[in-house]
């Protein structure tokens, strides 16, 4: 016999969000953001996400490739 007070939901979160807070997914209309074709580009949390992560790959490729001195020899 099953119990009673268990029932077993499907969650989802924001990747994006620095606060991961669960949702059930019986409770997301799909006018969200996130739930239509593509408009999660349109999310300001998302957009914000990926300006940091893209500001970190730069950082990291001028790391690995540092600008020499202009001007000067080899």
């Amino acid at each position: 016999m099953a119990c009673p007070y268990l029932a077993q939901v499907t969650m989802v979160f924001c990747q994006a969000s620095p606060a991961k807070k669960l949702i059930p997914s019986d409770r997301i209309t799909t006018a969200s953001s996130c739930e239509a074709d593509e408009r999660w580009r349109e999310c300001p949390l998302y957009r914000e996400s990926m300006d940091r992560a893209l500001h970190v790959i730069e950082e990291h490729e001028e790391e690995l490739h540092p600008a020499g001195p202009k001007g000067g020899t080899p």
